[in-house]
């Protein structure tokens, strides 16, 4: 295994949050373990980002600040760039437009303390919450205040976990399991890495604890899920693949594979349906996956 010269990489991929991202660098400033690093990758923004990376930079701090700036790549892309300049141990993904709480890196240290030697846990994770205080999902994990639980990240929902959630995984498990990155396709979902990993039999040690807050943001990734499908058809396509290998029963398997090849079709790439996880679905839904990504399409031509 790797040796890392620290226990945490803080890795957020920005894009014109200028006039966010200096909350969670306050709280960053805010924490009571200095065994961390914040590494940035700026995707392209074209407001006062570097500026503000520039003075930060300057100041002292008892963490190092790494700031990069590309070219605008796409997220997986920037992830997969991230991965590769970690400094630390186990990699936090903090969006640019949230921000943790005070005890996040002692809660992290602790943590990853705790697993260690644990070859069957490669992340832990705690809850990330709003700025009101409440759980994303909106009810808490169905985890007893003061334990945990180790699930893999198929497994989430039998505990409430099936939500956005904040997440130290190690470094080097990442590293050997790329985000998935598609020509002229800038996005696909995380969760592919994640379940792929579930099947390999790791889990993640879970916490009912607070550990970051969330604003979600208008013209962020998370809204606009239709929008991020149409410019991104093969990316979802290998999402639906995937859950063919896991999900259960007939409706919900022709349904996937039905989608899987209207975004195929879409995404002028219908080879990749040989790749599927179900072939028999993917064979009977071939007729009716065309005629969805027409009316795919249409729908598309709708949003503009």
């Amino acid at each position: 295994m790797e040796k890392f010269n620290i226990r945490l990489t803080v890795f957020t991929a920005t894009y014109n949050r200028g006039h966010l991202i200096g909350r969670l660098y306050a709280s960053l400033k805010r924490q009571k373990k200095a065994n961390f690093e914040w590494l940035v990758i700026d995707d392209g923004s074209e407001d006062d980002t570097a500026e503000k990376f520039k003075l930060w930079q300057q100041e002292k701090n008892f963490f190092t600040i790494r700031y990069y700036k590309q070219e605008n790549q796409g997220l997986n892309r920037t992830l997969n760039r991230g991965v590769q300049l970690a400094c630390g141990e186990y990699f936090a993904k903090i969006d640019s437009d949230d921000y943790v709480v005070d005890e996040f890196a002692e809660n992290i240290e602790k943590w990853t303390n705790e697993i260690c030697g644990k070859e069957d846990i490669y992340a832990v994770g705690g809850v990330r919450i709003t700025e009101e205080g409440k759980p994303i999902k909106g009810i808490w994990p169905d985890i007893l205040p003061g334990q945990s639980v180790d699930a893999s990240d198929l497994e989430r929902a039998k505990y409430n976990l099936d939500a956005d959630m904040c997440e130290a995984w190690k470094t080097d498990v990442l590293r050997k399991y790329p985000f998935p990155v598609w020509e002229n396709e800038k996005f696909a979902p995380e969760q592919i890495v994640f379940h792929h990993i579930a099947y390999t039999g790791l889990k993640i040690r879970w916490y009912p604890i607070p550990m970051s807050i969330c604003e979600y943001q208008e013209n962020g990734l998370t809204k606009g899920a239709r929008e991020l499908e149409k410019n991104n058809p093969m990316g979802f396509a290998m999402m639906y693949n995937q859950k063919l290998e896991y999900l259960t029963g007939i409706r919900k398997k022709f349904f996937v594979a039905m989608q899987c090849n209207a975004l195929c079709f879409l995404g002028k790439h219908i080879e990749y349906i040989k790749e599927s996880k179900a072939p028999f679905y993917s064979f009977i839904t071939l007729l009716p996956g065309a005629i969805l990504s027409i009316r795919r399409r249409w729908q598309y031509k709708k949003m503009l």
